[in-house]
């Protein structure tokens, strides 16, 4: 069952729209959505929400803008948990099979792309079991292929990078934090 998912519907930015989205058919998982570049934005948020194929939501434009003020010819975006949900107190129990999955898709983009670093964007997991898992995966993945952490403004009060859609403060888009 999709949680939730039909609110704060739009388009994409004409010419960012995904060409990259695992599985192609909309359901409960959406393990990666982006659009191909030489030179992409790669973020990690927590779990996905409402965009789609054809819809995009208030994350995924912000972080388009992000990449176009930043010259980047692409975009994409993967989560600590793939299943969709705009509240992520409804998240399921974390499943091991899924996780996995999440990890090899993540792994895999990166690699074959040779992707250096990640803005890592989840914001606060509110103690939610399932994304610590899956934050702590991501993590020794990331660490295990040499990829560098990064985020942009502050940390939240928690220690998390923040979400694009929690700023607090301005950001400077040429000053990169590492974790």
């Amino acid at each position: 069952m999709i949680k939730k998912v039909t609110s704060n519907i739009l388009k994409y930015p004409s010419g960012y729209e995904p060409d990259y989205i695992i599985p192609k058919e909309y359901c409960e998982y959406r393990f990666a959505l982006g659009k191909h570049g030489t030179n992409p934005l790669v973020v990690i948020c927590m779990n996905p929400s409402a965009a789609k194929e054809n819809s995009s939501d208030y994350t995924i434009n912000r972080i388009i803008n992000i990449s176009k003020l930043l010259d980047m010819d692409g975009w994409m975006v993967f989560n600590l948990y793939p299943e969709r949900a705009t509240n992520s107190d409804l998240l399921e129990e974390y499943n091991s099979e899924i996780g996995k999955k999440n990890i090899q898709e993540i792994r895999k983009y990166l690699v074959e792309n040779n992707i250096k670093e990640v803005w890592v964007a989840w914001g606060d997991d509110k103690g939610n079991e399932t994304l610590k898992k899956g934050k702590e995966e991501i993590n020794n993945m990331l660490n295990s292929e040499n990829i560098k952490e990064y985020y942009y403004g502050t940390l939240t009060k928690s220690e998390n990078p923040r979400h694009p859609l929690q700023r607090n403060e301005k950001w400077d888009f040429t000053k990169k934090n590492y974790l």
